[in-house]
Parts: structure tokens; sequence; C-alpha cells
């Protein structure tokens, strides 16, 4: 199978190249790691091939095909050339790293597979994913069982693409190389996801570990690095104290039941969707509904730590390496379109972090200060060169998308807050209250010990803290795109994760200050230990105990199906084969899963809320789709189908029972039928527009 071939040789050479670059690093980190090198640099080459195949060399049909076998044999190329020069003790890996990572994967198949999965032949996806999963799923089937070159969004056809989707194109090129739409999904969150909890890991190792590390157990670094894992698969929101009401009935003993934990049902929080001061971007959905986020999240971790471990190693007096930031520059500025939100978040806390480390570090010695100016300027330089092109194509659709002003994020959304209905007044101290009680509600003690982590940290933990801190007051004051909770939750997740082997740092430390008390002999001294260790376990516990809750709601969530019934399922197989790779369709809007979509081809218009939050006007489009099936007559049908960019009209059972408009079927029953699938309430009749106009 091709997918198999490309991802073993594309994976291997990614490896090989993070080798050569990050010797260092530890081989959790650069195995996952090469697996996201490949994605970032095949899935340009992949799109390059496609799209010049399918709009130069008039092969649509293979474009797809021929950039993956070209990407291959690249891929194979670099496996040749650099490596030569791994040896077998690159790939050793320590026993406790071997069964951290058996536990990453196994974590990491359980949510993914929770999400999306197979029963009795049927791919099944859960309720709470599933409406993301119907633009992803419908944005990569128009690369693999369409060509979509030049690229439009499939759910506002006619338009040039306003979205990232840099992995939704290489979910299709593992779908053209020979997997489902399910493991072409799945398999990269399970890396991606692994990727991320190892790195987090060995970022909280190489930051807190002691220079001649101990035995593991220790070792604070590692136990740092545990934590920040438990951090970063938890939620640390004050949500839990609904489950102990709702679920437990108030009482606490109840709530600790493994029963009623175990059939806990949804999640416990619903902002900003609903009036709730806890927002639902800390739970697990945040990356269960949106693959590209996982994948971007760990390679933003993996490029951290590459940093990081570059910067903790230089000498006093030493610029950094200009191979090593040009190399760090060119991979992050490619990278721009598997999430833009993401990407402008960690530009800001990689831009703060050479500041504070570097400029800031050497503003006294001017010799010292040009060098690392130079230094930076070779990781400034390619990544805006290589992103700002894409930036400037993915801008948000209209003069309304792209960035903005927006004080408090998420403060302002609930009406219990003193400043609903707008920005923060930054001169009020109501405004302010309520800021802080947002984040006491959704972060817990989370912000309190990150605080004591700067106060216990050394001076460069408390420049990482700072340029941390940068990406928080970042969302907190730049709106990026139009929906400010559905896109800067990502700013805040990258937050979460650059601050989270800081916190467990401050966690570890509180327990080590405790046992060093421990360890003499006055009676008040060992108390004041133990009080000391039980805080450290307490705040530990109070942290995660969402999150476990959370994972509740995924084990029990329910399931729907992704490709309808039979009937659909029919129509989809008919659209893939007899009606051209580009064509567009006329159906109900507001549709998720409808069948030119998992045809791999565009709509008029889909849901309204994606193509709106990317910046399409979409008031016009859901006019003349009303009109026109509920047109009085074939001439002004055919008057207003001329205006729309659609070639097929489908009438199917949606099309029928759309609270939408009342559809005319009299105008529709004396137009030929192209295609008929099904009988009664299933049946869907497609009318091709040449022929009946």
């Amino acid at each position: 199978m091709l997918a198999a071939a490309y991802l073993l040789v594309a994976g291997l050479a990614g490896f090989a190249v993070l080798t050569r670059a990050l010797p260092s690093a530890p081989a959790i980190v650069r195995i996952p790691g090469g697996f996201l090198l490949a994605v970032v640099v095949t899935s340009w080459t992949t799109y390059a091939v496609a799209f010049t195949a399918a709009e130069v060399l008039g092969w649509a049909e293979r474009a797809l095909q021929l950039g993956l076998i070209v990407s291959t044999a690249l891929a194979g190329v670099v496996l040749l050339v650099v490596g030569r020069r791994v040896r077998p003790p690159d790939l050793r890996i320590p026993r406790l790293d071997a069964a951290l990572a058996v536990l990453a994967v196994a974590v990491s198949w359980w949510f993914m597979h929770s999400r999306l999965r197979q029963e009795n032949g049927e791919t099944l996806v859960s309720a709470n994913t599933w409406g993301d999963l119907g633009l992803h799923g419908a944005l990569s089937r128009s690369f693999s069982v369409g060509a979509n070159y030049p690229t439009q969004y499939p759910f506002f056809a006619g338009e040039p693409i306003r979205y990232h989707f840099g992995f939704d194109f290489f979910a299709a090129m593992l779908q053209e190389g020979g997997l489902s739409l399910l493991w072409s999904f799945n398999l990269p969150a399970i890396i991606g996801f692994t990727a991320m909890l190892l790195t987090t890991f060995a970022i909280a190792r190489l930051l807190f570990s002691p220079v001649a590390p101990p035995r593991w157990w220790s070792d604070r670094g590692v136990w740092a690095g545990l934590v920040a894992v438990a951090l970063l698969l938890t939620n640390q929101s004050l949500g839990w104290l609904r489950y102990v009401q709702e679920d437990g009935g108030g009482s606490l003993l109840t709530a600790l039941r493994p029963s009623v934990l175990w059939a806990h049902e949804g999640y416990l929080t619903g902002g900003p969707y609903t009036d709730d001061r806890i927002v639902m971007f800390n739970t697990p959905n945040a990356y269960l509904t949106q693959t590209h986020l996982i994948v971007a999240m760990a390679l933003v971790l993996l490029l951290v730590y590459a940093v990081l471990a570059h910067l903790v190693g230089l000498g006093d007096g030493e610029a950094p390496d200009r191979r090593v930031l040009a190399g760090v520059g060119v991979t992050f500025g490619v990278a721009f379109w598997l999430n833009g939100v993401v990407w402008l978040a960690a530009a800001v806390f990689l831009g703060a972090l050479l500041l504070l480390l570097g400029v800031l570090a050497a503003r006294s010695d001017r010799r010292r200060l040009m060098a690392w100016l130079k230094a930076g300027a070779w990781f400034a330089v390619p990544a805006l060169a290589l992103a700002v092109p894409q930036a400037l194509l993915l801008n948000g659709g209209s003069a309304q998308g792209g960035l903005g002003i927006h004080l408090g994020y998420l403060t302002c959304a609930s009406t219990a807050s003193s400043c609903h209905g707008g920005d923060m007044d930054l001169l009020s101290v109501a405004d302010w209250w309520s800021f802080a009680q947002y984040w006491w509600l959704n972060e817990g003690a989370f912000i309190p010990l990150l605080a004591l982590a700067f106060a216990l940290g050394s001076w460069r933990d408390r420049r990482i803290i700072a340029a941390t801190t940068s990406v928080f007051l970042w969302g907190s004051v730049v709106q990026v795109g139009q929906d400010v909770g559905g896109q800067n939750h990502k700013v805040f997740n990258l937050w979460e994760n650059l601050a989270g082997p800081f916190v467990a740092f401050a966690l570890v430390m509180i327990w080590v200050g405790g046992g060093r008390l421990l360890r003499r002999h006055a009676h008040g001294i060992r108390l004041r230990g133990l009080v000391a260790r039980t805080t450290a376990v307490s705040l530990t516990g109070l942290l995660v105990v969402s999150g476990v809750i959370d994972a509740m709601t995924v084990k029990n969530d329910y399931m729907v199906g992704v490709f309808g019934d039979e009937t659909q399922q029919e129509a989809m197989d008919w659209i893939i084969a007899e009606t051209p790779l580009r064509s567009t369709f006329l159906t109900d809007y507001d549709q998720l899963y409808s069948a030119p979509l998992l045809a791999g081809r565009g709509v008029a218009l889909g849901y309204s809320s994606w193509a709106s939050s990317a910046g399409y006007d979409v008031a016009p489009r859901q006019e003349a789709i009303a009109a026109i099936y509920s047109a009085p007559s074939p001439g002004t049908a055919c008057g207003l189908l001329v205006t729309q960019p659609v070639d097929y009209v489908l009438v199917g059972p949606q099309e029928r029972a759309s609270p939408r408009f009342e559809l005319n079927e009299a105008l529709f029953d004396g137009w030929p039928a192209e295609a008929s699938f099904g009988v009664d309430a299933t049946r869907t009749v497609i009318y091709r527009v040449a022929d009946v106009c």
C-alpha cells in the first residue's frame, strides 16, 4: 500500500534529519518528531506536484497520487543521504522513556478511537466531535476523491479557501495512499498526541533535571515531567464541583463512588456556547474535534524543545548557532497552513523567548547583542517569508476577518460578568474582578502555582515563564478571526501546554521542600513537612480531577454514522463516479454530512457557522437557496441558479423537511432527473443544471 510505504520512508527520513540536527534529544522526541517533520515538508511537496499536475498538465484524476509518489521518492533520497549517519544507539530508549512512550501511545489510541472508530463495518463518530469531522472530512475528501485545485472551501463553493487546510490535505494524501477516512485522521492524531505528551515530558526534564541526573525516582525533572503530562491530559477547571452537585446529588461521598464516576455522561461545562463562565475548550474535546490542532501543537512543542535545548546548552557569552535557528525558522514558516492561530501564538512565544533569553541578557555587551540579533534574524526572516504568503491567502475571507482587538478573551461572554456583551474596561475594578473570577473558575490553582514557579525558579526559568506569559497576554488582547472563543482558545491551549512544566515544577518543589523538612528531627518541623507533601498531592488532585471526569464523558459519548444510510451512500458513490471532479451542488444549507460533501464535491453553502466563521458572506446564498427550492416556476428557479456556482441540484429528505423553506416539489418533478436513489421518504434526486435550464 502506497500510504504505508510513504509513512515508513518519510517518517524515517524525518527521524534521520532530527537525529542529525538534535543528536542530544531523547529518542522519544526524535521518533514521533520525525513523523511531524514529514507532515510539514511532504504535504507541501505533494500539494505543489498535485496542483501542477491538475492545473498545468491536466492530470486531475491522478494528481494527488503523483504528488504522493514524488514526495515518497524525495523522502527516500533524504533517507539515503542523511540516514547513513544514523546508528543503532540513536534508537536506544531508556526503560523509563520506553514505559512512558507505551503509556502515551495507549492513552492516545484510546482517546482517538473513542471519537472515531469502526463497528460492524460502519464508520462511527462521537456526538461531541461529529460537527468538526463534517468540515475536516469534507475538506480531505475534496482532494482524495475530488480535485480541489485551486483550492476552494467545500462549504462555500466558488470562492478561494480562507481556512487552514494543511492537515486536511495530509489526511487526503493518506486516503489516496489507501488508508480509510478513519485511519487518515486517527493515525496522525495518535502519533501527534503521543508526541505532545512525550515532548512535554522531555521539556520538563530538560529544564529541571540536574546536570548529573540521579536515579529517576530522585530526579525532580522526571517528576515535573510526569506531572506536566498529567496536566496536559486533564482539565484544571473547577467543573468538578458541578459533578459533585449533579451526579453526586451534592454529596462528595456519592460522587466518589466508582460506579457514579464510570456512568458520567456529558461535559461539565458548555461556555461560551451556553451562558457558562467555565468554557469547554480546556476539555479533551478541543483536541478530539480538531486533529489539525493536535498535529500543529505537537510540532510547536517539538520546535520549542529544539530552541530550548540549544539555548540552555549555550555557554556564557555564546550566541546561538544560526543553522539551528534557521532550521527552526524554515520548519516553523512552512507549518502555517496547519493552524494559523497556533502559529501566531507560537511566534509570539518564540520571539519573546529569543528576546528575553538573548537580547536582554546581552544588552550591556554591544558585540554580543549584535550576534544575538543576527542569529534571531536567521529564525525570523525565513519564518516570516514562508508564512506571510500563507497568511495573506488564509486571512479570514473578509474585512472582518484576520486580527482585531478584543480585551479579556471570554471574560465578558457570560451574563454573570460585569462587562457582558462587550470588551473589558481596563479602568473598571468590577471588570478586573470578573477577569480574575473567570480564570479562577477555568484554571483553578494553575495560575497561582505558575506565579510560585516564577518566584522559585532561576533567572532562566523566569524569562521562559515571562515568554509564556506573552502568549497569555496575546490571547487576552488580540482576537484572531471572527469567533473569539472558537479561535482564541487555541492560544490558551498553547499557553497551558507551555506553562504546564513550570506549574508541575512548583508542585514538585512544594513536595521537595516538605521532604527536606521531614529529614529533620524536630516534631514541629516534621509536621510542617507532612503538611507540605499533603498540600502538593492535594493541589495536584484538584488540578486533574475535572479531567478524570472528562475522560468518562469521552468513554460514554454516543456514536453516529458518518456516511449515512444506504440511499446516501448510493448517491455519494454515483457522484464520485459520474460527475466532474470539480463539480458543485445545490443542497439545503446548514448540512454537514451531505452526499456531495462526502463525495469530495463542493456545495453552494454547507453549514453556515463554519462558512461565516471563515469570513464568507453567507446571507445572500441562504436567501438564494431558499428562493430556488421554493421557486414558483422553472424560469424563476433558473434565473436564480445562473447566479450561483452550481452544476447540480440535489433534492432529498433534508430538502423536503427543511425548516428554512417550503420545497416546491411540483417544480422539480417536471425536471428530467440525472439520477435517482431510494424510495418514498429516502428518495434522493439529482438534476444537472445544464439540462434543466
